[in-house]
Order: structure tokens, then C-alpha cells, then sequence
């Protein structure tokens, strides 16, 4: 009887632990499927040992476990030390890393030009014989089309197409 009590015990634990290391050493599920698979032993053997309402409390448990355990793991594995390497922060992006200064391109607002190659939504385009890298504010554009500088966003000059 105590032996059957401890088999259940370590099942719950294993399958607990498995789901722990799931957090810190990425293995796209396995160790997710093997925890779980521990914790269903577990409450197999529950009901066979405790009977239905023991049974019944440790699918209640797991149930309640399960989902928070996913929300905390979610909420903290980038901050483990194997999240940082697999998704590290995103860099902040400043004035000094774009291609073309941010002041001569707040220069060209308001200015006209004209596509060189399609804007899908990014493109090239002529301002005063001068190439620049744009983004369509609307849809797309063809190469050709007159268009008019309308703002600067994250280091790239917005377009619309110019109507005449």
C-alpha cells in the first residue's frame, strides 16, 4: 500500500519536473508530451489506488496546474538564460542606424519625386536626383508614378502617390 502511494507520488513529481525542464531546454514539445504522459499515469493510478473521488481531485489538480504552469512558463522562458540566445531582446532603433539621416530625409517632406521601382509597399524613389528608400503609406505603387513625401518612419521617408 505504501509502495503504490509512492509510485504516485513519483509519477506527479517526475511529470512535474519533465515539465520544468520543458522551460529550460528547448525540445519543441517532447518534453511537453513526456510530462504529461507522467502526469496521466499518475491519475490512472490514482483512481485505481484512491478510488473515484481521489481520482476525480487529481484531474481537477492537473487541470488547474497545467494551464498555469504554460502561463508562467510563457511569461518567463525568454528570461531564462537558453530564452535570451533563442529570442533575445529586439534592439532599440535609433536616428544613428539608419542609412540616410534622419534630418535630411525630414527635409524632403512635402517634397515631390517620382518612383524608380515599384513600391510594394518599400521601394526606391528620385527625389531631386537623389535615390531614397520609401515606403508606400497606402496599397502599392508602380515604378513611374509622381509621388509626394509625406513623413518620416523609422528611418524611412512615407510616399502616397502624388494626384495631379
Amino acid at each position: 500500500m505504501a509502495g503504490e502511494l509512492g509510485i504516485i507520488v513519483l509519477l506527479y513529481a517526475v511529470g512535474v519536473l519533465i515539465l520544468v525542464a520543458e522551460v529550460f531546454i528547448p525540445s519543441h514539445g517532447i518534453l511537453s508530451v513526456l510530462g504529461v504522459g507522467f502526469l496521466v499515469a499518475g491519475i490512472v493510478k490514482t483512481f485505481a489506488f484512491g478510488g473515484r473521488e481521489a481520482g476525480l481531485i487529481a484531474v481537477t489538480a492537473c487541470m488547474l496546474f497545467l494551464p498555469a504552469f504554460a502561463l508562467v512558463a510563457v511569461k518567463y522562458w525568454h528570461r531564462t538564460p537558453f530564452g535570451k540566445r533563442i529570442s533575445p531582446p529586439n534592439p532599440v532603433v535609433t536616428a544613428a542606424d539608419t542609412p540616410v539621416p534622419v534630418a535630411e530625409l525630414t527635409r524632403l517632406v512635402g517634397a515631390t519625386g517620382r518612383a524608380v521601382s515599384p513600391l510594394r509597399p518599400v521601394g526606391v524613389c528620385e527625389f531631386g536626383g537623389r535615390r531614397v528608400v520609401c515606403t508606400a503609406e497606402f496599397g502599392m505603387l508602380d515604378a513611374g508614378v509622381a509621388v509626394l513625401a509625406s513623413g518620416v518612419s523609422g528611418g524611412t521617408l512615407r510616399v502616397v502617390e502624388r494626384k495631379t
